[in-house]
């Protein structure tokens, strides 16, 4: 379809109409920000914070520090961790915000499902275990196949009616959170209907926590018949504020979430009133705004064209706010990447954008992320291709360290796609050199790191490059003594398959004391199948000392290696634990092993009211995890290649959740 006619669509079907209802005061934005609206904590265990905005939306957007919450009952909200809603923790360590300069970490954390859990999940035959240590006391040698996903049958028969029952019947409001985000997150197409039907009345409980946890569940849930109640929620209409409880408006939080559940549903009759919601209201309702541009790119139906178009004119608006308008290219990307024919203009937009020099630092990292979706290998000569041209000036050329790191990462995932590599030599070339340079001499000392996840990317669709960007990223392991280059190097060694090098890294992983490292390490041996380095992780593991967000790592990495102890150690400590952040790093840790052998004993602790509330709630996140229908989790396709530098704190939620 031609731009004209694209017009015309969108014409036809987005008339103009008076703006819906949708204004609310900065005041109670701030508000609900502060208090229980966004008191639901972290999933991703400390010690990294990202940078974001404190407060309401100022005119000139920018990003500031912030100190994460303390992990307290409060935080914990849908199964959540010690990290507050305005810092994004992930598992890669705590970083001081105000210093944020294109540390690769915050990159890996939103996009590390696409690495790992492919690789997790892939049915093989499971290594042979000895005793599981101290915390068992189980010897047993068991092989098994693990599943990519428990049995469908199993899940509607044992799992479904347990979760059903503690959303009905509990009163703790993180039991609430967790049990029916799970049931979301695990149901089947005959379980939606009593699904729907548990989760409605909770959208007008009195914890607001619950409250958007229910407007959320039934996004992730993922069928249309929700959609009516969603877009009530959002529009704050009578209807709405009845299913909220509320004399007054809904909630900002859960109109936020309900606007983002329309985009999970896919509900094509909602494009109008997202787009309408976006155009009529003002920019200080940032929240409410984002998670429907969000939605908007979600879109995979019908009405995805007027979707597209309604993006691109948002593209080219120089009075939206910049924390706003740095989340359409990505959503443009995503709308576009799955409709596969869409025209030139997106392209074309995006890089007069991407070059134009009034154009927002945030706004230009997230045209940098969204030329990596949509730009290809199309030319034999590298000065014919525009985009690859655009992004390789700007890693050589540009002043913004992120928007440098960024545009590696795309050239990584623009390369890796082309499937008539020997066509286009002259790029190909450009781009290996390109990568090489920057891990061994680079222009700044932190694009090492970046460079060496996007040769490593660039590889993975690439084979006949694995063997060389595998001795230049090796080479580079050796020489570094930065623990966090050497980490990033270390994971880019297990993208590529470089098994070589598993003698050596669990041999550094032995001498370390740095867990940054050492939980790298012990993911890229994961990645790697390194079996040979089992009982040196599973005895690290065992240890009283370490950091709960090193156990998760060194729990998934023997999880990779299909290690039967590690499930017994894992549901142990969570029967025994009292702390927030090492149930939270437990329950991460099960749920991305994905085994269904922990079924029963989770099962088992969420039902037990002689277990604590939060040891319980936890249990019900991981039985969601284990049992997700999705081959990843349910948000990772709002993490992956988002612009995470420009947060605010309703997509910091979303991507916080386990």
């Amino acid at each position: 379809m031609d731009t004209q006619s694209r017009a015309r669509v969108h014409a036809a079907r987005i008339p103009r109409r008076p703006a819906l209802p949708f204004a609310w005061l900065v005041l109670l934005a701030v508000a609900t920000t502060a208090s229980d609206g966004m008191a639901h904590g972290g999933q991703k265990i400390p010690p990294m914070g990202a940078p974001v905005r404190k407060g309401a939306v100022t005119p000139k957007a920018t990003t500031r520090p912030s100190a994460p919450l303390a992990p307290t009952k409060r935080n914990v909200s849908r199964g959540r961790g010690s990290a507050g809603p305005r810092a994004v923790a992930t598992d890669a360590g705590q970083f001081d915000a105000g210093a944020f300069s294109g540390s690769w970490p915050h990159w890996w954390e939103n996009n590390k499902d696409l690495y790992i859990d492919q690789r997790r999940r892939s049915q093989r035959p499971a290594s042979a275990s000895g005793s599981s240590g101290q915390l068992t006391g189980r010897g047993r040698r068991v092989e098994r196949v693990v599943r990519r996903r428990p049995d469908p049958a199993l899940i509607s028969a044992d799992v479904m009616p347990a979760l059903l029952q503690l959303a009905k019947k509990e009163k703790d409001k993180d039991i609430l959170d967790s049990s029916i985000l799970a049931m979301a997150r695990a149901s089947e197409a005959q379980d939606v209907d009593v699904v729907i039907e548990t989760i409605v009345p909770l959208l007008g409980h009195k914890e607001l926590s619950v409250q958007t946890s229910a407007a959320l569940s039934l996004g992730v849930l993922g069928d249309r018949k929700s959609a009516p109640m969603l877009l009530a929620l959002m529009a704050d209409t009578r209807e709405g504020r009845k299913l909220a409880g509320r004399r007054g408006r809904v909630p900002d939080m859960t109109r936020a979430f309900a606007a983002l559940s329309l985009g999970l549903v896919n509900d094509a009759d909602a494009v109008p009133f997202l787009c309408d919601l976006v155009a009529n209201t003002p920019d200080s309702e940032v929240d409410v705004k984002v998670c429907a541009i969000v939605a908007l790119g979600l879109m995979d139906n019908a009405h995805s064209d007027d979707a597209f178009m309604f993006l691109l004119e948002r593209l080219e608006d120089r009075k939206l706010d910049a924390i706003i308008k740095s989340y359409v290219p990505t959503s443009l990307a995503r709308l576009a990447g799955r409709q596969g024919d869409y025209d030139s203009s997106a392209l074309a937009t995006l890089l007069r954008v991407f070059s134009d020099r009034d154009t927002d630092n945030l706004v230009r990292q997230s045209v940098a992320i969204a030329l990596g979706q949509l730009g290809a290998v199309t030319h034999a000569e590298m000065d014919d291709n525009d985009v690859v041209r655009a992004l390789v000036d700007r890693v050589e050329q540009g002043k913004d360290a992120m928007t440098r790191q960024f545009c590696l990462i795309s050239l990584g995932q623009i390369g890796k796609r082309d499937e008539a590599a020997q066509d286009h030599l002259d790029v190909h070339e450009v781009l290996r050199d390109l990568f090489g340079r920057e891990i061994s001499a680079p222009r700044s000392p932190e694009s090492r790191s970046w460079a060496a996840m996007a040769a490593a990317t660039y590889a993975s669709g690439q084979p006949s490059s694995r063997g060389h960007f595998a001795d230049r990223v090796g080479a580079a392991y050796e020489d570094e003594s930065n623990p966090q280059h050497k980490g990033a190097f270390a994971l880019a060694l297990g993208i590529l398959g470089a098994t070589s090098y598993g003698p050596r890294i669990i041999e550094d992983f032995s001498r370390s004391d740095d867990e940054d490292f050492n939980g790298c390490a012990a993911l890229s041996l994961g990645m790697l199948d390194h079996r040979a380095a089992a009982p040196e992780l599973r005895r690290a593991f065992e240890s009283k000392s370490i950091s709960p967000t090193y156990g998760m790592r060194l729990a998934t990495a023997l999880g990779l290696m299909a290690d039967r102890a590690i499930i017994d150690t894992l549901i142990e400590t969570l029967q025994t634990s009292r702390s927030l952040t090492v149930n939270s790093a437990v329950a991460k840790s099960l749920g991305m092993i994905g085994d269904a052998s922990a079924i029963g004993p989770l099962k088992e602790i969420a039902t037990n009211k002689r277990v604590s509330d939060l040891t319980r709630a936890f249990a019900c996140v991981a039985l969601g995890m284990i049992c997700e229908r999705t081959e990843i989790p349910w948000n990772a396709q709002i993490a992956r290649d988002n612009n995470y530098v420009a947060t605010v704190p309703s997509i910091a939620e979303i991507l916080d959740i386990l």
